[in-house]
């Protein structure tokens, strides 16, 4: 529920106050359908995700799942002016000094004017560095980097 929360509110203005990313690559990508590291740890009286609405208008967020998917939304009382897509980029895995692989990519954020379909913004929201905990052989060989 939390990665689904904050998925959605990277593609509004809203913004994140508190957040604390899986810090490994805990299991290979199977059918990945959002970029690798957009997610959120929580853990009750430890670790929160937290996000401040900082728009003049009201949010609301509506979730709801069937038989087979969750399905998220955020709702306003005015429509957005901008439209956000989150992208990954640079994706590769790399190998240090000792042998052990990390799983490298930067996220960004892309703020375009709904109206003129002009790009705005390009904010690099999360630059990943995560150790890889899997079996390295189920490492893609065509995305290791020297």
């Amino acid at each position: 529920m939390a990665n689904m929360i904050h998925w959605l509110v990277l593609h509004t203005p809203l913004k994140v106050t508190e957040l604390h990313h899986h810090s490994d690559a805990l299991f290979p990508d199977v059918k990945r359908r959002v970029p690798f590291g957009t997610g959120t740890s929580i853990s009750y009286k430890a670790l929160d995700y937290r996000f401040k609405n900082t728009t003049e208008y009201p949010i609301q967020i509506r979730v709801w799942l069937d038989d087979t998917f969750l399905y998220g939304e955020i709702r306003s009382t005015i429509p957005l002016k901008e439209k956000y897509k989150i992208i990954e980029e640079d994706n590769h895995y790399s190998k240090d000094k000792y042998g052990i692989f990390y799983r490298n990519s930067k996220v960004y954020r892309i703020t375009t004017d709904k109206k003129t379909n002009q790009e705005i913004k390009k904010e690099l929201i999360l630059d990943n560095h995560s150790q890889v905990m899997y079996d390295y052989d189920l490492i893609p060989k065509e995305e290791i980097r020297v």
